[in-house]
């Protein structure tokens, strides 16, 4: 018995359904075959009950008509009434016959037998009456057309009779009929009962045998997203496809303990790596404080920019009015440049020393390029980093015309937008090349990282850097180009949010 049972239960889940359904499927077929044989055999005996009674139904009218027919050929020839008497006279003959013959509908019914003898004698006294019209014996075909009447009245007897006789039998068929529907429906109703048994007992086995293995490996993997792996392993015999999904789930278990044991590990690594990254990275700090004291130390700015002011004051005393602006120029321009970078300065602060550096070039290159600035009212006072215009000048006058011999062309402006503060930088120079400018435009400055300007020593990328970091953006600044034709550098300076920028820069 425990053989068969395991048996059963290793068997499965898709020849389980499918026995299950051959079992429903065969139940079905035995009702309907039952159902079939009782309605086919109550048919049958319907038939029975009621083929006399259509016979003779059907022997009357024709009968009517016969004698109709018969009686306008006898009063005028009549040749269409004389085809319809034949007509009728051979379906009357042939209903005589099977009256007479058939015994397997008539069995020892001797008033149907009657009936048949009478309607044969019925048809022998029309063909009298036919041959005597034909022989214009008036006499003798009126008294054969008598007869005939007799013959079919007595008929009519005969078949009253007869239907009584049959009303009484077929009430006690009826009554049998009704008995045996009466056991039919009761069948049925068993077989459906049965039906619904099975079915209740095949959804309890399949839900106690299928969803309960599905139900504990539900609760083992709520204790794995808890992080419990100490389980006990679930035991029992089950359909296959459940034995197979419980050593899938705890396979996949084991996988997911020796892969979280070796993130952790790999976690452990990287925090040991990234504290000995940490200790080189101060390390690099300090070497890089310890380098900028050094070169700190070499030159003072402030006794620079003392000493430009003294060869000031000596151009004046010495009526060298060219030379004493032009060390003047450069004594603001240097003091402007050796200010703290994390400073706040205004707009125009950034425009006037842009201005002082187009001085000192002119002095230095002359008439080989030309410089205009516009910077709208409205937007004089807004707040920036400092040392943001003047290294794009010297970007863009040490590369962009360092190759080029007629004059050049440099415009700077600035005016208000909608939500920002928009700076443009133009240039008629060399332009970049389109491989550099898509760098440039997406915050790749690695390229171009060298590229420092000759008094303030600051690149593309520090500009960048300070911007974003001011005004918290990495949408801030933005390059066009066509090589030989031209470079526009556009800057965005948000004014939404700018206080608050402003603060966390500076503090």
């Amino acid at each position: 018995m425990k053989r068969l049972k395991d048996l059963l239960m290793h068997n499965t889940l898709k020849r389980k359904v499918f026995s299950f359904i051959l079992v429903i499927m065969l139940c079905f077929l035995t009702g309907f075959l039952y159902t079939f044989y009782v309605t086919y055999k109550v048919n049958q005996e319907i038939n029975q009950m009621f083929t006399t009674s259509i016979l003779l139904n059907e022997m009357n009218t024709e009968m009517d008509s016969f004698e109709t027919n018969l009686e306008s050929y006898l009063a005028s020839k009549n040749s269409d009434s004389f085809v319809l008497y034949l007509d009728l006279y051979n379906k009357l003959n042939d209903k005589a016959k099977r009256i007479e013959d058939d015994e397997s509908v008539y069995s020892t019914n001797l008033q149907m037998q009657n009936i048949g003898m009478l309607l044969s004698a019925y048809l022998d006294v029309s063909e009298d009456a036919i041959e005597f019209k034909r022989g214009r014996n008036t006499e003798g075909y009126l008294a054969s057309y008598s007869q005939l009447l007799k013959i079919s009245s007595y008929i009519d007897l005969k078949v009253s009779i007869l239907e009584r006789m049959d009303f009484k039998v077929n009430l006690q068929n009826y009554m049998q009929l009704s008995e045996q529907f009466k056991d039919i429906q009761l069948n049925l109703v068993a077989i459906v009962m049965l039906l619904i048994v099975l079915s209740i007992l095949f959804v309890f086995t399949f839900s106690k045998n299928v969803t309960g293995p599905i139900e504990a490996l539900s609760r083992q993997a709520e204790d794995i997203a808890k992080g419990k792996y100490d389980f006990e392993p679930e035991q029992g015999n089950h359909f296959r496809e459940a034995e197979l999904l419980r050593d899938t789930f705890y396979d996949m278990a084991s996988h997911i303990q020796e892969y979280i044991n070796e993130l952790r590990d790999k976690v452990e690594t990287e925090n040991k790596l990234r504290v000995s990254e940490t200790e080189k990275l101060k390390m690099q700090n300090s070497l890089n404080q310890a380098e900028l004291m050094a070169l700190q130390s070499q030159i003072n700015p402030h006794f620079l920019f003392n000493t430009l002011n003294a060869g000031v004051q000596l151009a004046i005393i010495e009526d060298a009015e060219r030379t004493g602006n032009f060390l003047e120029v450069l004594s603001k321009l240097f003091r402007y440049n050796i200010q703290s970078l994390q400073n706040k300065v205004r707009l125009c602060d950034e425009f006037d020393n842009a201005e002082k550096y187009y001085e000192l070039m002119k002095v230095r290159f002359k008439d080989q390029f030309t410089f205009k600035f516009e910077l709208d009212p409205e937007v004089r006072e807004i707040e920036m980093p400092p040392l943001i215009l003047q290294p794009l000048l010297e970007n863009a006058l040490i590369h962009g015309f360092r190759n080029k011999t007629e004059t050049g062309n440099m415009m700077i402006w600035a005016y208000p937008d909608e939500e920002a503060v928009i700076i443009e930088i133009w240039d008629d120079g060399e332009g970049i090349e389109k491989d550099e400018l898509e760098r440039l435009n997406s915050g790749d400055f690695r390229k171009v990282s060298e590229r420092h300007g000759h008094t303030t020593g600051l690149g593309l990328g520090n500009v960048y850097d300070r911007l974003k970091h001011f005004f918290n953006t990495d949408q801030i600044m933005r390059f066009e180009s066509e090589k030989d034709k031209y470079t526009r550098v556009i800057i965005k300076l948000p004014r939404k949010g700018l206080n608050d920028v402003e603060s966390s820069y500076s503090g």
